[in-house]
């Protein structure tokens, strides 16, 4: 008798056909379709040619020579990762249908041990074990490349986002305008001062006006930034000033208490009549 394994393997190779077949019906049956296009029946054979490279790997896992499923397993990554981002697979969409593709493979494993005399339930419980191990491993892996390269992706947009929120716009070689938009919250304070400051330093110019009329609320923390940054700026030649106040922002600075003067306009417009 050949070893167990081997015999379950290479029934498990012939019946591949059969486990995806059964697991597309799986997937086309669902009361409650997924919400990506690419288990839709128009990518039926695109669906059928991932499946079976995934019941390939998972019969990889069987072979003595482990380094080829490591080899196997990097392959799989690549591929699956590109084209579920790509189409903006959800990953428990994913993580579904591997577990609908484990079913066929424990399903198919149990016909075996059923028709095989000679495969013990020490032999079966081994191959359920095996089976599960490896799909863990992969559901593991795909799921932690996914959570890295979001949580990449997701840092670039907030770089991106931070960006557009400080957009400071030279007018001339001596001016250039901060318009600050919604709230502004101590985390957002702190971006600001430093893009500030460190923007205003690589223009070389005399003033910057930050306005203030499309800001939502005017609390302490922005009226403390604003303060700090004119004093900031002004160590560096630079004079800050506001437009855009109302009486109510008005009221608000001189109740800091603070010996920091900034002059404020009540339009854009009049800082650019008296500064340019």
């Amino acid at each position: 008798m050949q070893n167990p394994e081997i015999d379950i393997t290479n029934y498990l190779k012939e019946n591949t056909p059969n486990m995806i077949s059964e697991w597309l019906d799986s997937i086309y049956s669902m009361e409650k379709p997924y919400t990506s296009f690419i288990y839709a029946p128009l990518y039926k054979d695109e669906l059928r040619a991932d499946s079976k490279q995934t019941a390939s790997l998972i019969i990889d896992f069987f072979s003595p020579d482990k380094e080829q499923f490591e080899i196997s397993l990097t392959d799989w990554l690549n591929h699956m990762y590109e084209r579920r981002m790509e189409n903006e697979v959800p990953l428990p969409e994913v993580l579904m249908t591997l577990d609908k593709l484990r079913y066929q493979f424990l399903k198919w494993a149990g016909k075996f041990a059923i028709k095989t005399e000679s495969f013990t339930k020490k032999d079966y419980y081994e191959i359920v074990h095996s089976i599960n191990f490896a799909f863990d491993i992969i559901n593991e892996k795909f799921a932690d490349l996914y959570f890295t390269q979001i949580m990449r992706h997701l840092s670039a947009q907030q770089s991106m986002i931070e960006e557009i929120s400080t957009p400071i716009i030279s007018i001339t070689d001596q001016i250039a305008i901060l318009p600050l938009v919604g709230h502004v919250d101590d985390d957002r304070a702190k971006h600001l001062m430093e893009t500030a400051t460190a923007r205003c330093s690589q223009l070389n110019i005399d003033y910057l006006c930050i306005d203030l009329s499309a800001i939502t609320t005017f609390e302490t923390t922005l009226v403390e930034m604003l303060f700090s940054l004119a004093d900031v700026l002004k160590l560096l030649g630079i004079e800050l000033v506001l437009s855009g106040i109302t009486p109510q922002m008005a009221q608000q600075m001189v109740l800091l208490d603070t010996d920091i003067e900034i002059p404020a306009y009540h339009s854009l417009k009049e800082v650019l009549h008296e500064k340019v």
